[in-house]
């Protein structure tokens, strides 16, 4: 016996059962999403401070560590800004996230990619150019992406 579905219904079925397959679920809160990404900024924060310590201590290479958490983290944060996930009593998050997506995901990915880079030239342990790196990095991709999609400071 052969089963007729209909072309919407197959695709439908097909969508739902992958992304079960996944794990990845829909039921995702904006709260949620928020206090996920405010986590992961603050690991990236942490990392940035912890970065500038260890060139201010000499540590060239032990610079890689930290960039790597960097790389790591950049790859999550277009999965943490979900539609929906707006709000202006709990996030710095301006509507230009979703309004210019791909630019917003351009960010991120250039951070992964200076931050693997950066990562690659801490481990050869050259203090001028991984300063450098570093520089670029938090021009280029931490500053570049907050001027244009984060918001003032929340008032408490």
């Amino acid at each position: 016996m052969r089963l007729w579905l209909p072309a919407g219904l197959l695709m439908a079925s097909t969508i739902l059962a992958a992304g079960c397959a996944t794990g990845q679920s829909s039921t995702t809160s904006g709260a949620e999403s928020i206090a996920a990404r405010q986590k992961l900024m603050k690991e990236q924060g942490a990392a940035m401070r912890s970065i500038s310590n260890k060139m201010k201590a000499g540590q060239v290479q032990a610079v890689a560590s930290d960039a790597e958490t960097l790389v790591t983290t950049a790859r999550r944060i277009p999965s943490l800004f979900p539609p929906g996930s707006l709000d202006p009593d709990t996030s710095r998050a301006k509507p230009e996230i979703w309004q210019k997506r791909s630019e917003f995901e351009g960010y991120a990915k250039t951070l992964e990619t200076k931050a693997s880079a950066l990562a690659a030239t801490a481990r050869g342990g050259n203090t001028q150019a991984t300063s450098a790196a570093v520089a670029d990095l938090g021009r280029t991709t931490c500053t570049a992406c907050h001027d244009t999609f984060r918001g003032p400071e929340l008032k408490k």
